[in-house]
């Protein structure tokens, strides 16, 4: 427990420090956001520093690791003990950071460019797709078997479909991160939410290995899932310090697919993806809406909403931009809290 405490305490303090002087230096440089030419009402958001999901990804790793630096042990005081890094949990870390360098080019070609558009939409979707099949293939790897699990006690034999919606997973849930990445604060307060909630079930499954091992990997029966979540999660927060509204810098692509990447493969590693609709709801309501938009307006030359992603509906019906934010929260938070009761339910009648 200490060591998820300050695992989530030293992401956050860094990435609180980190960004302050990544705010200077990136005005220093004149790296700011450039504003799609539609959305008219976040002109004033041009040339906020951007690429700010690099000091969430730093944040993270500093935080990852150092809390595997004991320098207190009970019973005998002071005492600098390393404990060894959970490498197949550590891989899970690297996926994603392989996924945010995606997004990180496509951050520095839009600063590079001095325009709103990066990667080409089949470039960058190639790229998504190799880190996607790199993540489906490291859980096959780890002995994964082909079920699909709604929750940890039921799951649906798949077989090879398994290993594709994993790719669909990992694609599909970093661009609806990606999506909602609109508004100040809206993705690092919502993620720091859905973390804290999968924290809760990465701990009870620590705690509870006896049911769990049956169909969960003993590499994620450790507390280094643990400590890996609680470092997003401070990391998150700390962001969120410099984020809120209005924000001082931008998450930028390469946090939006760093922190989507990580949702699937945490949940997938803890047996669990079908937990997936509910903590990661809030990014699949703005997805959808894209999708709803898209598809209308070409079969029915009508558009459902005024704009999407939905959060872009409500700026044009002049909810203030805070007023969005929280609320999105709050929706994100009861689907969080309903995630947890599933999953606590599952265990009242499997697990006890």
């Amino acid at each position: 427990m200490i060591g998820i405490i300050v695992s989530g305490g030293l992401s956050f303090l860094f990435v609180i420090v980190s960004t302050f002087l990544g705010v200077k230096f990136f005005k220093s440089r004149n790296i700011g956001q450039n504003i799609q030419e539609e959305v008219v009402f976040h002109e004033h958001k041009k040339g906020t520093p951007t690429m700010g999901g690099i000091f969430v990804i730093l944040g993270t790793i500093f935080g990852f690791l150092l809390s595997h630096i004991n320098f207190w042990t009970i019973g005998r005081g002071f005492e600098v003990v390393l404990r060894n890094v959970n490498t197949d949990v550590l891989g899970i870390l690297i996926i994603s950071i392989s996924m945010g360098l995606v997004g990180l080019i496509d951050d520095y070609l839009k600063v590079k460019e001095s325009r709103n558009l990066g990667l080409k939409a089949g470039q960058k979707f190639a790229l998504q797709l190799i880190a996607g099949l790199a993540a489906s293939a490291y859980i096959f790897s780890l002995g994964y078997s082909t079920k699909f699990y709604i929750f940890s006690g039921f799951g649906i034999d798949i077989g090879i479909f398994k290993w594709v919606v994993i790719v669909l997973l990992m694609v599909g849930i970093t661009n609806a991160v990606n999506l909602t990445d609109g508004l100040d604060g809206l993705v690092a307060g919502s993620s720091c939410i859905s973390f804290a909630g999968i924290l809760v079930i990465s701990f009870w499954i620590y705690r509870h290995t006896g049911y769990y091992s049956e169909f969960i990997n003993e590499s994620f029966l450790t507390v280094d899932i643990s400590l890996l979540i609680s470092s997003i999660s401070g990391a998150c927060l700390g962001f969120l310090w410099w984020n809120t509204n209005p924000a001082k810098i931008i998450l930028g692509d390469v946090g939006s697919h760093f922190i989507g990447a990580l949702f699937p493969l945490i949940l997938i590693s803890l047996g669990a993806e079908g937990l997936i609709l509910f903590f990661c709801f809030l990014f699949l309501m703005e997805e959808a809406s894209v999708i709803i938009q898209v598809i209308s307006f070409k079969y029915r030359k009508k558009r459902v909403f005024k704009m999407a992603p939905i959060h872009h509906h409500f700026e044009m019906l002049n909810w203030a931009e805070t007023t969005i934010i929280v609320r999105f929260w709050i929706i994100n938070g009861i689907f969080v809290v309903l995630g947890l009761g599933l999953f606590y339910a599952d265990w009242v009648l499997f697990g006890s």
